[in-house]
C-alpha cells in the first residue's frame, strides 16, 4: 500500500502545472442515465476501465515506476474525482506479486545451510561412539555431555601410537641384529668389507650374544689380519658365551702366534669344561702343556685325545714324545709306532716318529 499512496502523491505533485491532466479532465462527461437492466454489467465496466485509463494517463505522463516490473501498477488520480476510487486499491495488489519472485532466493539459503549443520552433528556424534571401545577412551572422558569435537580430537592421537609399536616397542633386540647383520652380507656381497665390518658390529651391538654375526666378524677380521681386534673380538664373546670352544681355540692360537703361552693356556682351560668331548681341545691343550714344559699335564691331555681319536696320528705321536721327555720310554716307543701304524701323519711327522724310535 505504501508504494500505491507514494503513487498517489506524485501524481498529485504534478497535477497543477500539468497541461495533458487539464486537458482530460476537460473532455471527462457525465454518462448518460442508463436504463434499469445495464446496471448490471455497469461496474464491472468501470472496474476494467478506469484502471486502464489511469494506465494509459501515467504513459503519457512517464510517472510508471522503472522498478515495477509489470505494467498492472495503477494509480491513476484522474480517477479521484469519480467514484470508483476503489478500484485503484483492488488492482494495485498486483504489484506486490512480484514480491514473491524474490522469496525463493530467501529461502533456498536457510536450507542449504541448515541441512550441513543437521548432516554434522550426527557424523560427529558417530565417530564419537565408534572410538568409544578404546580401552584408554572410557577412563578419560566419563562425561557424555561432553562435545562430540572434543571427544574425538584426543582419540585420534592414541591410535598412532598403537600402530607403532609394531615397529618400535614389539621388535626384539635380535630382530634389530638381523636387520643390521642383512645390511652387512649385501655390503660383503657387493665388495664393501670395511662397510660389512661395521654392520656386523652393529648386529653385535643390538644382541652380543648373535653368534653368526661374531663368526662373520672374525673372519672378516682374520682376513685383513687385525689380530688385535679379532682377539678382543673372541674375549668379548667368550666372556658371555664360554661354551664356544671353537672361539676358545681360536683365541688361544691368536695368543700362541704372539707368543703367550700362558694366556693361551688360560683360555683353553677355562673352556675345558664345555670339551672334554672334543679330541682336537684336548690335542691342543697337550700341545701347550709341552710347550711350557708340563710334561705330565700334557700326557693327561695327549691321553684323552687320543682315546677320543685313535685313528688321528698326531695324538699319539704328540703322547710319545709327552712320554719320552717325562722318562716313560717303553710307553713312548709304543705310542710312536702306534702313530706311524695310523697312516695319517705327513711326511714331516712321520720323519720326526723314525727318527725318535730309532
Amino acid at each position: 500500500m505504501s508504494l500505491i499512496n507514494d503513487m498517489l502523491r506524485n501524481i498529485e505533485a504534478k497535477r497543477p502545472d500539468d497541461p495533458a491532466r487539464q486537458s482530460l479532465q476537460r473532455e471527462i462527461r457525465s454518462l448518460p442515465a442508463a436504463p434499469a437492466d445495464t446496471g448490471r454489467w455497469v461496474k464491472p465496466v468501470l472496474l476494467v476501465g478506469v484502471p486502464l485509463l489511469g494506465v494509459a494517463v501515467l504513459l503519457a505522463n512517464g510517472t510508471l515506476l522503472p522498478g515495477s516490473g509489470t505494467p498492472p501498477a495503477p494509480a491513476p488520480a484522474p480517477q479521484a474525482a469519480v467514484s470508483p476510487t476503489p478500484a485503484l486499491v483492488a488492482p494495485p495488489t498486483l504489484v506486490p506479486a512480484a514480491a514473491p519472485a524474490q522469496l525463493p532466493p530467501v529461502v533456498d539459503k536457510p536450507v542449504p545451510a541448515s541441512e550441513p549443520v543437521q548432516a554434522v552433528a550426527p557424523v560427529l556424534q558417530a565417530a564419537t561412539i565408534l572410538a568409544v571401545p578404546d580401552p584408554v577412551v572410557p577412563a578419560v572422558r566419563p562425561k557424555p555431555d561432553a562435545a562430540p569435537v572434543a571427544s574425538v580430537t584426543p582419540q585420534a592421537a592414541p591410535t598412532g601410537p598403537v600402530k607403532i609399536e609394531k615397529s618400535a616397542v614389539l621388535t626384539t633386540p635380535r630382530d634389530r641384529a638381523d636387520g643390521e647383520y642383512r645390511k652387512a652380507e649385501n655390503a660383503l656381497a657387493s665388495g664393501r668389507s670395511v662397510e660389512a665390518i661395521e654392520g656386523f658390529r652393529a648386529a653385535l651391538k643390538q644382541d652380543p650374544t648373535y653368534v653368526l654375526a661374531r663368526q662373520m666378524l672374525l673372519r672378516q677380521l682374520l682376513e685383513m689380519r687385525k689380530n688385535d681386534e679379532a682377539i678382543s673380538v673372541l674375549r668379548e664373546g667368550l666372556e658371555l658365551q664360554p661354551g664356544q670352544t671353537g672361539w676358545a681355540m681360536s683365541l688361544a692360537r691368536l695368543q700362541l702366534e704372539q707368543n703367550d703361552l700362558t694366556a693361551a693356556d688360560r683360555t683353553l682351560a677355562a673352556s675345558q669344561s664345555y670339551a672334554e668331548a672334543n679330541a682336537d681341545f684336548a690335542g691342543f691343550q697337550g700341545h701347550l702343556k709341552t710347550r711350557l714344559g708340563a710334561n705330565k699335564a700334557a700326557v693327561t691331555h695327549y691321553q684323552r685325545a687320543a682315546r677320543l681319536s685313535p685313528g688321528e696320528g698326531r695324538w699319539w705321536l704328540g703322547l710319545g714324545l709327552a712320554l719320552e721327555a717325562d722318562g716313560r720310554l717303553t710307553e713312548a716307543k709304543e705310542a710312536l709306532r702306534r702313530a706311524v701304524a695310523t697312516n695319517t701323519l705327513s711326511s714331516e711327522l712321520a720323519a720326526v716318529a723314525e727318527q725318535h724310535l730309532h
